[in-house]
């Protein structure tokens, strides 16, 4: 039982048994069981097992099994459930709600109210008890008896009667059919409901399951055709539902509101949307009459009676003067795809319709949507053509005839007859434009295999193999020959071969008219075609001298064979039509008078220029000439670099591509070259030096081209393209055999060595190579030039001051050369002399003074006399000081560094004075002027300030470290030359701690000042570490603190610190190195100990074997212990007696030696010593420095014991 809450009644589940129809059991009827409980409904079929396998006696009772066929849920408790014929279900739920239920549409039929029905039910006692809540007085539970309620007894079936028992009253209820059911709609006046269950019940019923399997849509069905719907087909329900409809409408239309305007429906108004809302009030009957239209359009689309709707419907509109409201309401069904048809008369009174309200788009729209293949061609086509919808008619003949050329050749005739009698259309736009391009987007779908203008690919997929031969093959025609299709149209220029349509190739000129661009892209989307087929071409290129022809005008096509075989045009061919018409030879018939014939040409020669490069066409040299100048054009006219590169790439190719005959070189050098594409013009320099040796006529044009070719590497932003050009001249003036060609003058006079020439127009160029690259230029010289050497050089004094002689004498002698070329550099240097190396030193002095004492102190190939002078004159100290050292006037060169050190100090401070003092003005401006251009000239000028005063620093730590090394090199061994060196060093040092007072810091600013000190600091803490290796740390000390004793310590206590630091951590370094050379020594004294006390193994002594179980000992005995024990490597031993002769020989023999090398050890000590004091920190053990001195150790005197060998001791010669 099912309880309520808050309540003590409940309901009892329900069953009902019945021979029912249900889903999925076809037309058989099932014994079906249907229960009830609380919300929840089920239908449980009864299935009983077969007898065959059945194993228990045949009296036995078999009882079925169940199984839920079926199940779904209520809004309240089911009280009752009862089955009401075969196919019917009805369940009562405490809420009164009465529901009939379709047992196999599994959809409620109808739902009834049951709450004014009295009826009879029946109240059941349950054993059990409900316990209420406790009551407020807390005197306990109340225990109530639980009621179980149920209906089931007063709801009975009979004869497909459902009888309800009442309290006063039996009430009969059955099931109407659903004719009845909708009579009585009809007579009660509520006719949408009943043209709503008549629509259910056409669904239900008449429309099978069948036809929506084997047609889902319900396109391409003959039975919507009109003219295949007949009264003897229809079955008497579709009769008797389209008179229901018929009476409705008839009703509807007698009893509809008057319309609110006078205005007659019969005249349109020019814009729909005007004439609807013409009036601000509601126009009651235009508003009955769309509900009425949407009405009968919908039954009529569901029941498929077409027939009907453009039948006695549509007459039925037209009759009360509303049937542009009909045709308002219609095309929405025909847009969203409801409806694919519409009769010729209804078609025709819609485009008047649409022309009225200048809306003829609306029609192609429609049409877009409809099946073309059941509609009435001639008709429509006519009245497509009529009105000039050429979007629809291409529909029509592709969709509806398969047929692809026809409805272009209509739209090329519209396309005529504009250019013949230009005209506008209603919105004002140029029809020629209007037509064109729409024949050119058609082009464009149907190449790339989509239908127009839907996009959807085309069915089949191989239609489009033979589609584009087909269109192409047209549109080649060189005549005008109408077809039927457009004679049928009524063109006014078929007849007749005047106008457009007389000139050559009509059908491609218009198009190209139209936009050349366009119309040259869509051709390429054949061209491109990986599938696409092509006549092959039937002129040799090899038989006609390369390229170099003229395209004929004339081109024939063979339409028999190369259409069947579903093969292109010639691609050669069509080259030759286009240049025919956008490019004539003879100047006629062209596009010369089209505002367009600019854009048309370029847009062909970028065509051209696309198809040459894939080597499919060639053209002549006049035309190869206009597609390299429009290839410059488009270099020039870029405005990314990204797209320069592109179109400069894309020349190269083609120049790559091109025989060189194939243009006029000349012509090409001019528009290359005003376009600046150096490699473009490299290629045709080189061609032109190519074809001149290989003519050789005309030497002053070859010399001119291999100029040029140097230009165009040198004038390219790619540095390592640059370089390419010594390689290039190599090949040209020593490579090949052309070299040695005789070449003419431009004269006729005479006639020259190929090779001379070209060096000879080199030598122009070698400034300019030197610059780029002087080793490689240098080496190029070497291989031409090395008997010229001189007559270079003299060419080369002039270029750039001499700095390109600079160069190329220091690629020689600095040895750059050498590294790249060791034979090279080795020939130029054996040919360099004393005046090559001083012109070498006399351009260093005046263009790079600071080179020149590096140069000076690293080589000796110069006149000392000649380079003091020249340093003097041009006040190079630093050189200077080393040539004066050399002569020996050491003084006079530190003098010298220390003069010109307290110069560049000087200048040094007026830098930094400079920047503070430019510093404040542009501070002092820019608040005057505020934020602005004071703040950017700031933001210039302290970079490059900055920049100077890094100079100037570097300048005075090279002139110190100069000065370093003068002292370096003077301070040596001898007590002598140590004193002089370290007077030099003091020199220096003096001038470094008086520094502050000549440069009188104190009176700077404390930013200036701070910058001079801290450079003072860095420049004395770098002497002091320099002279700590050349000069004792006390004397250092004492010339500091003896000699600037008036001066602050202060200043020198970060400069002693860290000398003293350096000292400290220079002890300490050695400290430990002498620490772990001792502890080496000591453990390979400990390996050496090792060694000596390790025993050997003996195998027998003077012929007696130890390796008996018995060994015989007693020899032994005798062995002296003066005795010398040898051991051979395979375990022998034996004995060498003291006083023997042989020994005593051996041994004065031995002390001789010894005697040699003692004194040998002596003479070699005492001569590594000399005058120098021995270290404190020696690092020889006692033992190495007496066996240094000649003395020997005791381990070499030790007494030898005879007798068991592991006591054995081995020293000496063991």
């Amino acid at each position: 039982d099912v309880e309520l809450p808050n309540t003590s009644t409940s309901f009892l589940p329900c069953l009902s048994w019945g021979w029912a129809l249900v889903s999925g059991g076809a037309h058989v009827v099932t014994p079906i069981l249907a229960r009830s409980w609380g919300c929840s409904l089920q239908l449980l079929r009864a299935n009983f097992p077969p007898i065959e396998n059945v194993t228990s006696s045949p009296d036995e009772m078999h009882w079925p099994a169940f199984g839920v066929h079926d199940e779904f849920s209520s809004s309240a408790p089911i009280v009752a459930v009862e089955w009401l014929g075969e196919r019917s279900l009805v369940y009562l739920t405490m809420t009164n709600e009465f529901t009939v239920v379709d047992t196999v549409m599994m959809t409620l039929v109808e739902r009834l109210d049951f709450s004014g029905v009295k009826l009879v039910y029946a109240e059941f006692s349950l054993s059990r008890s409900v316990v209420s809540a406790p009551k407020a007085d807390n005197s306990g539970n109340n225990t109530k008896p639980v009621l179980s309620t149920t209906f089931q007894n007063s709801i009975r079936s009979s004869d497909n009667r459902l009888l309800v028992l009442c309290q006063e009253e039996i009430k009969s209820v059955s099931i109407l059919k659903t004719k009845q059911r909708i009579t009585t709609l009809e007579e009660d006046g509520e006719w949408l409901e009943a043209l709503a269950l008549a629509l259910d019940h056409y669904e239900n019923t008449i429309k099978s399951q069948e036809d929506r399997k084997r047609d889902p849509d319900g396109r391409r069905d003959l039975s919507m055709h009109p003219e295949f719907s007949s009264k003897s087909r229809l079955s008497e329900d579709e009769e008797w539902i389209a008179d229901l409809l018929m009476r409705y409408l008839n009703l509807a239309v007698e009893n509809a509101p008057e319309s609110s305007t006078e205005q007659s429906h019969l005249s349109i108004t020019p814009n729909r949307a005007s004439s609807r809302m013409s009036s601000t009030k509601i126009d009651l009957a235009q508003s009955h009459f769309q509900m009425l239209a949407g009405v009968c359009i919908e039954f009529c689309v569901v029941t498929r009676r077409l027939d009907l709707l453009f039948g006695p419907i549509f007459e039925r509109f037209e009759s009360v003067l509303y049937m542009t409201t009909f045709l308002d309401v219609l095309e929405p069904y025909i847009l969203n795809d409801k409806l694919h048809y519409m009769a010729p008369e209804v078609m025709a009174h819609f485009v008047e319709h649409c022309k009225a309200t200048n809306d003829v788009a609306s029609v192609e729209r429609c049409l877009l949507h409809m099946d073309v293949t059941i509609m009435d061609f001639d008709s429509i086509l006519g009245l497509l053509r009529k009105n000039g919808m050429y979007s629809a008619l291409i529909h029509v003949f592709t969709h509806g005839l398969d047929d692809f050329i026809s409805p272009l050749e209509i739209l090329l005739e519209a396309v005529f007859d504009s250019i013949d009698h230009p005209r506008t259309d209603r919105t004002g736009q140029d029809e020629l434009e209007q037509y064109g391009y729409k024949a050119i987007l058609y082009l464009q779908y149907c190449f790339n295999g989509k239908t127009f203008p839907q996009g959807k690919n085309l069915q089949p997929e191989e239609r489009v193999d033979s589609l584009r031969p087909a269109l192409l093959w047209f549109l080649v025609q060189e005549s005008y020959l109408p077809s039927a299709s457009v004679k049928l149209s009524g063109s006014r220029g078929f007849s007749t071969n005047g106008g457009f349509r007389a000139y050559p190739y009509p059908y491609m000129r218009a198009l190209l008219m139209v936009n050349a661009k366009a119309f040259l892209d869509t051709i390429c989307l054949v061209l491109d075609a990986p599938n696409a087929k092509f006549v092959e071409s039937k002129h040799d290129m090899d038989i006609l001298d390369g390229w170099d022809v003229e395209i004929s005008t004339s081109a024939s096509v063979d339409s028999a064979t190369d259409k069947d075989n579903n093969a292109c045009p010639d691609r050669q061919q069509l080259a030759q039509i286009f240049s025919s018409i956008i490019t004539p030879m003879d100047g006629r018939g062209g596009l010369q008078n089209s505002s367009h014939s600019k854009m048309a040409k370029d847009a062909f020669l970028d065509f051209m220029a696309k198809y040459l490069l894939k080597g499919f066409v060639r053209a002549p040299k006049r035309l190869n000439n206009s597609i390299l100048a429009r290839m410059s054009n488009r270099v020039v006219t870029a405005r990314l670099p990204s797209s320069r590169r592109v179109a400069h790439d894309q020349v190269i190719d083609l120049l790559h591509t091109l025989p060189r005959n194939s243009y006029n070189r000349a012509e090409a050098l001019i528009v290359i070259e005003k376009a600046r594409m150096p490699r473009a013009a490299l290629l045709l320099h080189q061609a032109g030096v190519t074809a001149l040796l290989e003519s050789g006529e005309n030497g002053d044009e070859l010399a001119h081209h291999f100029v040029k070719a140097i230009d165009c590497y040198l004038e390219d932003d790619d540095s390592d393209f640059q370089r390419e050009v010594f390689d290039y001249v190599r090949k040209e003036c020593m490579g090949g055999s052309l070299a040695m060609t005789k070449i003419e003058s431009a004269d006729g006079k005479g006639s020259g060595n190929a090779h001379d020439l070209l060096r000879d127009a080199l030598c122009e160029k070698l400034p300019n190579l030197i610059r780029l690259d002087a080793v490689l230029s240098t080496q190029i010289v070497a291989e031409l030039y090395i008997e010229d050497l001189d007559k270079i050089l003299v060419s080369l004094e002039q270029a750039e001051k001499g700095s390109v002689k600079f160069e190329f004498l220091h690629s020689i002698i600095s040895g750059d050369l050498a590294k790249v070329d060791a034979v090279a550099g080795s020939v130029l240097a054996a040919n360099l002399s004393m005046s090559h190396y001083q012109a070498y030193v006399t351009l260093m002095a005046q263009l790079f003074p600071d080179m020149v004492y590096h140069y000076l102190s690293t080589h000796d190939n110069y006149r000392t006399d000649e380079c003091l002078a020249l340093c003097q004159e041009y006040e190079i100290a630093d050189a200077s000081a080393y040539l004066l050292e050399r002569t020996g006037n050491v003084s006079s060169a530190l003098q010298l560094m220390l003069q010109t050190f307290e110069g560049r100090m000087m200048t040094l401070k007026r830098v930094i004075r400079g920047m503070g003092t430019s510093g404040s003005v542009l501070g002092m401006s820019s608040k005057r002027r505020g934020v602005g251009a004071g703040d950017e000239q700031k933001e210039n000028e302290v970079p490059e300030s900055q920049l100077k005063r890094e100079h100037e620093i570097q300048g005075v730590k090279q002139i110190l470290i100069v000065a370093l090394d003068l002292c370096e090199r003077n301070s040596g061994a001898t007590s002598a030359k140590s004193e002089h060196g370290s007077q030099l060093w003091f020199n220096v040092l003096d001038r470094l701690i008086n520094a502050k007072g000549f440069l009188r810091l104190a009176k700077e600013l404390p930013d200036h000042c701070k910058i001079m000190s801290d450079l003072l600091k860095e420049l004395l803490l770098m002497t002091m570490q320099r002279m700590v290796s050349s000069v004792p740390l006390p004397d250092l000390l004492r010339k500091i603190t003896t000699d600037h004793a008036g001066n602050r310590l202060g200043e020198f206590r970060e400069m002693v610190v860290s000398m003293l630091q350096t000292y400290s951590f220079e002890l300490d370094v050695c400290t430990s190195a002498v620490h772990v050379m001792h502890e080496d020594v000591k453990s390979m004294s400990q390996e050496k100990r090792r060694l000596k006390v390790r025993g050997s193994k003996v195998h027998s002594v003077m012929g007696h074997s130890l390796t008996s179980r018995s060994p015989n000992t007693k020899f032994l005995d005798a062995i002296r212990p003066n005795a010398v024990l040898s051991v051979n490597a395979t375990g022998y031993l034996s004995l060498a007696i003291e006083g023997s002769s042989t020994k005593t020989s051996n041994k004065d023999k031995n002390n001789v030696a010894l005697n040699r090398l003692r004194n040998r050890r002596q003479r070699r000590h005492l001569g590594s010593l000399g005058n120098r004091k021995v270290s404190s920190a020696n690092m020889m053990t006692m033992a190495d420095q007496q066996f240094n001195m000649g003395e020997s150790s005791e381990a070499a005197h030790f007494g030898r014991y005879a007798g068991e060998l592991s006591d054995a001791e081995h020293f000496g010669a063991f």
